[in-house]
């Protein structure tokens, strides 16, 4: 069932880079003693992988509140091209995690196995991903009728150190829920709270992102060709 599901997650992930969708975002910030520096609100054009990943149709911001950058971002490396599948098999998803599957659940997508994931206790970490493995865990939904993901929970079960040196991620806290299936993927919700810590600034963030109409890079541009 999860090996399924993760072959699924592969495809879908090799076509993100050539789909746009839509996204109205809503974004909250707080200082490191919890103070609310300012909220956001926006819609825009999401194009995963482009040199101009982010088109704004529409800002609004109170307050001091980082959004993400929408114009001339710099051209990311190549990318690590390891899938899915690969990279469960690396850092040996199967033996690290204890899973439990539950009842099933009626979403709003439809009927679902719920899975719930938690890190073996000092299961051996050879690198960075495989520390964070160790310190998230969650409950995954798959749908009955596609065993695909529909809603995912996560949470950091503890501090992680990242990157750069003395740099902390205090918190994480990851959902998505696909509300309305599409050809593509559809409607979807998705919530993201962080916080980072470094030696300069703090920072606690919640972005509240819905996701609509995806659709292929290719068509748009060829539907825009015609019109010209």
């Amino acid at each position: 069932m999860l090996e399924r599901a993760v072959r699924d997650a592969e495809e879908l992930r090799k076509l993100f880079p050539k789909l746009e969708y839509d996204a109205t975002m809503r974004v909250q910030e707080w200082d490191a003693r919890g103070r609310l520096r300012g909220t956001a609100k926006a819609k825009a054009i999401m194009r995963p992988g482009s040199e101009q990943p982010i088109t704004f149709i529409s800002r609004e911001v109170q307050g001091k509140v980082r959004l993400p950058e929408g114009e001339k971002e710099k051209k990311e490396e190549a990318a690590d091209d390891t899938s899915l599948e690969e990279f469960a098999r690396k850092h040996q998803i199967a033996e690290r995690f204890e899973f439990r599957l539950a009842a099933t659940e009626e979403l709003a997508s439809g009927r679902a196995r719920v899975v719930h994931f938690h890190p073996k206790p000092n299961f051996p970490a050879k690198n960075r991903p495989d520390r964070f493995l160790n310190a998230i865990s969650g409950t995954a939904w798959l749908s009955e009728d596609t065993n695909k993901l529909v809603k995912f929970k996560m949470r950091l079960l503890r501090p992680f150190q990242l990157f750069w040196i003395l740099a902390v991620l205090k918190e994480l806290n990851i959902e998505y829920e696909l509300l309305a299936p599409a050809e593509i993927i559809g409607r979807s919700k998705l919530k993201v709270l962080f916080a980072l810590t470094t030696p300069v600034y703090s920072i606690r963030q919640l972005h509240d992102v819905e996701l609509d109409n995806f659709r292929r890079r290719d068509s748009v541009a060829a539907v825009t060709a015609r019109e010209d």
